[in-house]
């Protein structure tokens, strides 16, 4: 409030500027003694106070309504933390149903093979992709941590690994991401990937 009290003061003593060097401009062309600039001194003023004005914020960078951009900026950005917050919450809350891998590191002490956590991300990526399609919508992460869970989890009542724990977790979710897209295409198509097969192996692994 200060600083554009500060800066109409400027765009005053600007205007008075403004009005002198216009005063001497209009003299020196002998049009000071015309009916028309004799009798609307005051419009003139009115044309040139508001571009006094203007042009004080002008040379000084400033906008007239404040920093309502950076407010605006300020805000987006504790949305989206607050939205990143929320989905890692959501991603959380997942991963703490499963076993600890006892380690500071988020992906040490895995219980599960490489190879067969690559084959199970390809199915994975299959499932992601044939749901997102059908439903044009983007996966929300906390789902995607929950199939790879019960993923697991039925691998394991299969007798296909011994266990698991979060670090398999999320080790699989994150083989997912690296699985070509093209390639996910194809192997929906080869292996006749539809929707419902999504649905039904949702029911066989529990996901809800």
């Amino acid at each position: 409030m200060i600083k554009w009290i500060s800066l109409l003061i400027l765009g005053i003593i600007i205007w008075y500027v403004l009005t002198f060097v216009y005063g001497t401009f209009i003299g020196a062309l002998g049009l000071n003694d015309s009916s028309f600039f004799n009798s609307n001194s005051n419009l003139h003023n009115f044309i040139l106070f508001p571009f006094a004005v203007w042009l004080s914020f002008k040379v000084t960078k400033t906008s007239f309504w404040g920093n309502s951009k950076d407010k605006t900026k300020e805000f987006d950005e504790k949305l989206f933390n607050k939205q990143m917050e929320e989905i890692s919450k959501g991603e959380e809350e997942e991963f703490s149903k499963v076993k600890d891998n006892n380690s500071n590191s988020l992906v040490e002490n895995q219980l599960v093979s490489d190879l067969h956590i690559s084959s199970m991300a390809w199915t994975a990526a299959c499932w992601r992709l044939t749901i997102e399609n059908k439903t044009n919508k983007m996966m929300l992460e906390k789902k995607v941590v929950k199939f790879c869970r019960l993923f697991l989890e039925q691998e394991k009542k299969r007798n296909h690994i011994k266990d698991y724990n979060r670090a398999d977790v999320r080790i699989l979710k994150i083989a997912i991401f690296g699985c070509s897209l093209d390639e996910v295409d194809k192997l929906i198509v080869k292996n006749a990937f539809t929707y419902e097969v999504a649905k039904a192996f949702e029911n066989e692994i529990g996901y809800k």
